[in-house]
């Protein structure tokens, strides 16, 4: 009970913070050893052995190449692979392309283009053959993780009936795949649908007809303007429609036996996956953004984040437990 009781009546208190970027921060990564941010024309590397010491030493700066355009590119989504210690790295930004770099070499390998607007999302396989993408200009494009080039497949979900959703538009704001990259979850715009992707089409629909879709994860899952679907990635077909009319998703990704999403409600929806709406854990956001499940395998802990100053922990994921608040000082 002591024990409990500690835990319950902890007080958190930001530690340490640097600054990192002179403009806004559109994305994070955290590994055991790095910390990467995302900001506005520059993704940043830091050691976390530097930051436990209150030390901002930074690592490696990437810059974005301008080209012709008056403006920087926003890096909004990164995934990192790890396969054979590797360290490659997968950033999608604003100028519609996704940069790979070597982070222990400190190098650009190649950079994925075919996507005609900006890019809201990034995933990767858990074999690392396979790099998914989804984009404001509503496709969600699979690539090739051993090479650049074009994209090998190429996925509309607009177009599909299942996940159509045109009062909403076409973006695709989330995504996700499963652990045995053949089914993907996606949305935004259209529904939240769950898809095999080797039919290359949507299967299952995750339906919340009035909300976008922000934030997704688990299968390859995707969502934004068009409902949540998640899709079967041998077929490329959507199989599961994952239903909220009003909802349009911003973040989605696959837990266990469930998907786990968020987006313009402030709501967190757990679903089954066979597109039953499980559970709804109410927010202190109007909309979340993102959510992160940390990986200890004893205490796993839900965060959430979105329009408000607070970010929410569950440590039972079926609640909110309490929430961590920012503010100016």
């Amino acid at each position: 009970m002591n024990k409990l009781k500690q835990y319950y009546t902890t007080v958190y208190a930001i530690a340490y913070s640097s600054c990192a970027h002179t403009g806004p921060i559109y994305s994070m990564l955290s590994t055991k050893q790095l910390v990467i941010s995302g900001g506005v024309g520059e993704l940043k590397l830091w050691r976390w052995s530097d930051l436990k010491r209150k030390e901002a030493k930074l690592l490696w700066t990437f810059f974005i190449p301008q080209g012709e355009s008056l403006t920087k590119p926003e890096i909004n989504s990164m995934v990192l692979s790890e396969k054979e210690n590797k360290g490659i790295l997968y950033a999608g930004c604003g100028d519609n392309k996704v940069y790979c770099l070597d982070i222990e070499k400190k190098s650009l390998l190649f950079i994925l283009e075919g996507h005609t607007d900006y890019i809201h999302c990034v995933d990767l396989g858990h074999s690392s053959q396979e790099c998914v993408t989804g984009s404001e200009d509503g496709t969600v494009r699979i690539w090739d993780n051993r090479k650049g080039g074009s994209a090998i497949h190429i996925l509309e979900p607009y177009k599909h009936q299942i996940a159509n959703r045109p009062e909403f538009g076409k973006w695709i704001g989330c995504l996700a795949l499963d652990s045995s990259d053949d089914w993907l979850v996606c949305g935004g715009g259209p529904h939240l649908c769950m898809g095999h992707l080797r039919s290359l089409a949507p299967s299952t629909q995750l339906l919340k007809p009035q909300v976008t879709s922000n934030v997704v994860t688990f299968h390859e899952v995707c969502g934004g303007g068009p409902h949540l679907c998640m899709w079967h990635l041998r077929s490329l077909a959507p199989s599961t429609q994952l239903l909220k009319p009003q909802v349009t998703s911003n973040v989605v990704t696959f837990h266990e036996d469930m998907i786990i999403s968020g987006g313009s409600e402030p709501f967190v929806s757990h679903w089954s996956l066979d597109g039953k709406l499980q559970t709804e854990v109410p927010t202190s956001a109007s909309s979340v953004f993102c959510l992160g499940i940390n990986s200890s395998s004893t205490q796993q802990v839900l965060a959430t984040g979105g329009s408000s100053y607070k970010i929410d922990l569950c440590t039972d994921f079926r609640y909110k437990d309490f929430s961590l608040c920012f503010c100016d000082p």
